[in-house]
């Protein structure tokens, strides 16, 4: 369907397949069915109304009301003037003016009008993709096939934007002043620590560190990150700048760095004097100048009863974007990953499974998925089952910490057999359930490396895991079991789509594609 504007009046021109559809289209109800192909154009004096989209027509129900407008139908092979308003002012200014031209300027006229009529079907059929056909095809096309949530893939060569701009979280009028007016102090601050120690001062400067160092247990990488947003809380009401301090296994700048105009927690070399005593559990209501901390196990907690008891929306993950932003070498890894899998922030979801978590028997050295096999497969099942439910018809990200668990999904499970089915269908043009769960995951050939119990000494080992945690954070909702982690995704993601798969408020979702299946039956 297209609306030209022809010398000031609105035309429109549609092109039907009368065969099997007269009875369906309301417009093309009070046809004659004789022509197969028809050329409709409507003429009218006064602003049409937008003519119902094909999903919104229904066969009528009782006789259509007189039309309004003038219409004549032009068939291929002629013109007919065989409609119920051959004595309309329409055909009257016709008849009066065509015999004022000459023959040659009659045919000239008709000619061109028929040359511009088939121009116009020949852009609209292509450009509208306007197909011919029968009753059946057309009813399951127009009227039966389910709409799905589709990615949208970037441009080549665009980049995703991984990270919300420091600027863009400040300027935001949901953002507490107490944590715009601790960024700016923050940097006041820290120019003059430095200041102080470029002219050999001693600083007055108070410091909160956040620290992993050689011999110290921090536990994983959630353990380590959850409590930073508190962490702010707490250095913004004792009045300390606070930083960010890791040995291992790598300095945390390898995987993220402070985002520009936000709070910067770097630890540059020369900031403290060699063999400085980093005050670990001391107070930090005390006097001490340094005051630093390993993990706060219930920070998050506390945050989230803040955030409830104060704010009264989510806060987290705009405080934790104000201090974290992927590396260069996490974000180029994170894009790549995106990319190939046509992933897109907010437009798909994410399951983490904990299945090593050392819990029921299960002990994280001696661990085999051989040997869990059948508890895997539940919670597996379960988790994909609530995340289909949380976001149906979306792409869902997994990300385990074993890898043998993201592969039986992707290939073993009923629901990566599921999909390979309704893709065969669609290539063969057959109609497919109206839900379809497309599970993806990054490169799982190598197992992601436990921050804490690793052996690993490369930094570039533990690199996955960061970017696991980075993609379950952009997308809209996530289902998560056990552990930190995948709870510090669902917290970065917005939290305001998740579900527990597995634990104490876990949730026992139902067999989506055996609703799926019966409905489609």
């Amino acid at each position: 369907e297209e609306s030209l504007r022809i010398q000031g009046s609105l035309w429109r021109v549609g092109i039907f397949d009368i065969t099997g559809i007269v009875d369906r289209s309301p417009l093309a109800h009070s046809l004659t069915p004789a022509p197969t192909q028809v050329v409709i154009l409507q003429f009218h004096q006064s602003p049409l109304s937008p003519l119902s989209t094909r999903s919104q027509v229904s066969p009528p129900s009782h006789t259509p009301a007189p039309v309004t407008h003038y219409q004549t139908n032009i068939v291929f092979g002629g013109i007919s003037r065989n409609d119920p308003y051959q004595n309309s002012p329409f055909w009257q200014e016709f008849d009066s003016t065509m015999p004022r031209l000459s023959s040659v300027a009659r045919v000239a006229a008709v000619a061109l009008g028929v040359v511009y009529i088939i121009f116009n079907v020949i852009f609209i059929r292509e450009h509208h993709k306007i197909f011919q056909a029968n009753s059946t095809d057309l009813a399951s096309e127009f009227f039966q096939e389910p709409r799905r949530t589709r990615a949208r893939t970037p441009a080549p060569g665009k980049k995703l934007k991984l990270h919300k701009e420091a600027h863009e979280i400040l300027s935001s009028p949901k953002l507490p002043t107490w944590v715009k007016d601790y960024a700016k102090w923050h940097e006041q601050q820290r120019q003059r620590h430095f200041e102080a120690r470029r002219n050999n001062e001693t600083s007055d400067v108070r410091f909160l560190i956040s620290r992993c160092l050689l011999k110290d247990s921090c536990g994983g990488a959630s353990d380590r990150l959850q409590d930073m947003p508190y962490n702010i809380l707490i250095a913004n009401k004792t009045r300390r700048v606070l930083l960010v301090k890791w040995e291992r296994p790598a300095p945390l700048e390898t995987f993220l760095v402070p985002p520009e105009g936000g709070v910067n927690w770097t630890v540059p070399d020369g900031m403290f004097d060699e063999g400085t005593d980093f005050g670990l559990r001391k107070k930090e209501t005390r006097e001490d100048k340094i005051v630093s901390v390993i993990r706060r196990d219930s920070a998050a907690p506390i945050f989230r009863k803040y955030e409830i008891d104060e704010v009264g929306y989510k806060i987290y993950h705009e405080i934790f974007r104000l201090l974290f932003k992927p590396s260069d070498a996490l974000a180029e890894r994170v894009h790549s990953t995106m990319s190939k899998l046509e992933l897109t922030p907010s437009n798909y979801s994410s399951v983490h499974l904990r299945v090593k978590y050392p819990v029921s028997g299960i002990n994280e050295k001696e661990f085999t998925f051989e040997k869990h096999k059948s508890q895997i497969i539940g919670w597996a099942t379960n988790a994909v089952n609530c995340a289909a439910e949380l976001h149906p018809n979306s792409t869902i990200y997994v990300s385990s910490d074993n890898n043998d668990t993201v592969g039986y999904l992707l290939e073993e499970s009923h629901f990566a057999q599921h999909f390979l089915e309704v893709e065969k269908r669609r290539r063969e043009g057959l109609h497919s359930p109206p839900l379809v769960i497309k599970l993806v995951a990054r490169d799982y050939s190598q197992e992601n490396h436990h921050v804490e119990f690793s052996n690993n000494k490369e930094a570039e080992g533990f690199m996955s895991v960061f970017e696991d945690m980075t993609i379950m954070g952009l997308g809209k909702c996530v289902a998560h079991g056990l552990g930190g982690y995948g709870r510090l995704a669902a917290a970065l993601s917005g939290a305001e789509c998740v579900v527990a798969h597995r634990g104490r408020h876990a949730k026992t979702c139902s067999d989506v594609l055996a609703k799926n299946r019966a409905n489609f039956e």
